[in-house]
């Protein structure tokens, strides 16, 4: 088993050209809400995730603060920070199962890294951009939001989809232009 404080395969995020396929991912999400039969937020990863097989463990990451969380391939797992923010585990744990269902083969290879976390990078690698996009539509899908965006204020529905409200600022942006 893969422990978090072992983690030697940690590094900065790097900049790559966005080639991202991001409807991919809407793909994916939209996918997994229709499998699981999800109508109404909130959505819970950590459910989905479970049925499917994959474990999900909250774990302390001393010697690795900068990061959330992250998929092991091999022991099909999701280890995440209990440390964090628990909007951000919740995005963090559809991030990584993103991964598990985007990109199964690379996280299992040689090229698979821990990316750290680094909110100044605004161009990030194109499997993060792609497993970003999935758990944005996962815990914040377009009809749900479109459902409630007019009876809601952004802090309100924050607490709705369990994620936080730069989360919700950014679908509401890319859905609506607001």
């Amino acid at each position: 088993m893969t422990r978090p404080q072992d983690i030697g395969m940690v590094v900065p995020l790097q900049r790559k050209a966005a080639t991202a396929d991001f409807a991919g991912a809407v793909r994916e999400a939209k996918r997994i809400l229709d499998e699981f039969g999800f109508s109404a937020p909130p959505v819970n990863p950590v459910t989905i995730a479970r049925e499917l097989g994959v474990k999900v463990s909250f774990v302390s990451m001393p010697k690795h603060p900068n990061v959330s969380g992250f998929y092991d391939a091999q022991d099909d797992a999701i280890y995440i920070a209990k440390g964090e923010y628990p909007k951000r585990q919740t995005f963090t744990i559809a991030h990584e199962l993103g991964h598990r269902l985007l990109h199964r083969e690379w996280a299992a290879s040689n090229d698979y890294r821990v990316m750290l976390r680094d909110q100044s990078l605004m161009v990030i690698d194109e499997k993060e951009q792609e497993a970003n996009a999935f758990a944005a539509h996962l815990l914040v899908p377009r009809d749900m939001l479109d459902e409630y965006r007019h009876v809601a204020s952004i802090e309100e529905l924050s607490r709705l989809f369990v994620v936080s409200m730069p989360v919700i600022r950014n679908r509401l942006r890319r859905e609506f232009g607001a």
